[in-house]
């Protein structure tokens, strides 16, 4: 098995995350144009090292996914921010090869701030697709907003969970926030309508090879999540109240009320670029996180 990251100016995050792979036969990151050392501690601690100019979030997936260096058939995607646990890393290794699937998919438990978002429907909801058999797997390298593969076949689910735990502060983090604020806005932009939006979860739903992410999620976040007034207040309200946010201290509040302004920056964002009457944001962001 191959594990891939992707990386720019990751140098307090790297380390840490090839380790964490140690268990694969090969670790490749994928660089696009780092500044730091990030480069010389991959190295440093195992793993190739291959250069490559951002194509998108999805694009720099596809292209380090079919790359002719790759030595297996199937491929991890490790973020540069995120470690695998003993008990993840554990698991793959009995199941591996031993289930009838094209992937498997685990949750995610993000630390922010030094303590796991346990609550808000963070948690329940972070299942992601990451090993896949590559001979079966693609990522649509023409969006620019998302990185969630797609797959012919049965996905399967891992019962440990991958640490997601970025090491560069809150600045870098918020930072990143804004980045993806501009992509999600640049998309709403291109496909406004209710209409558009169906059709979309439709083919999502309904394809071969259609999108890995839960279909609660895509309904809840394609149709219902859009038509919503005052979206910033409700997901607030959604995820501090509801999905009982509060459970998770002061780090819980600050996490819930930087998603509502996520998504008070998305709205902005989109009502500045009306107002100017200019072209959409390009996808111009490199990989901060990953």
């Amino acid at each position: 098995m191959t594990t891939i990251i992707l990386t720019r100016d990751e140098a307090p995050n790297i380390v840490r995350a090839v380790r964490s792979a140690g268990w694969s036969r090969q670790i490749v990151v994928v660089d696009s144009g780092s500044t730091d050392d990030t480069v010389e501690l991959a190295r440093t601690a195992g793993a190739t090292v291959w250069h490559e100019p951002w194509r998108g979030f999805a694009g720099q997936r596809q292209w380090a996914m079919r790359h002719a260096g790759i030595a297996h058939d199937w491929v991890y995607f490790l973020d540069a921010d995120e470690w695998v646990s003993t008990d993840l890393a554990a698991e793959i290794a009995a199941r591996l090869g031993s289930d009838d699937c094209v992937a498997y998919a685990h949750r995610r438990r993000l630390v922010f701030e030094g303590r796991w978002i346990a609550h808000c429907g963070w948690y329940t909801n972070s299942w992601q697709a990451r090993l896949l058999d590559r001979r079966t797997a693609s990522f649509d390298d023409a969006v620019t907003y998302g990185e969630r593969p797609s797959v012919i076949g049965k996905v399967e689910r891992l019962s440990a969970d991958l640490i997601d735990e970025d090491r560069k502060g809150l600045a870098a983090w918020l930072h990143k926030h804004v980045g993806y604020a501009e992509l999600k806005a640049e998309r709403q932009s291109a496909h406004p309508a209710t209409r558009r939006r169906l059709a979309r979860t439709w083919a999502a739903v309904r394809r071969p090879g259609g999108s890995t992410r839960p279909v609660s999620r895509i309904v809840a976040s394609e149709l219902v999540f859009p038509l919503l007034p005052g979206k910033p207040v409700m997901l607030f309200i959604y995820m501090y109240l509801v999905r009982s946010g509060w459970r998770d201290g002061r780090n819980g509040l600050l996490f819930c009320l930087y998603h509502a302004w996520y998504e008070l920056t998305i709205d902005a964002l989109m009502r500045s670029e009306r107002r100017r009457g200019d072209s959409p944001v390009t996808d111009q962001l490199q990989p901060v996180r990953s």
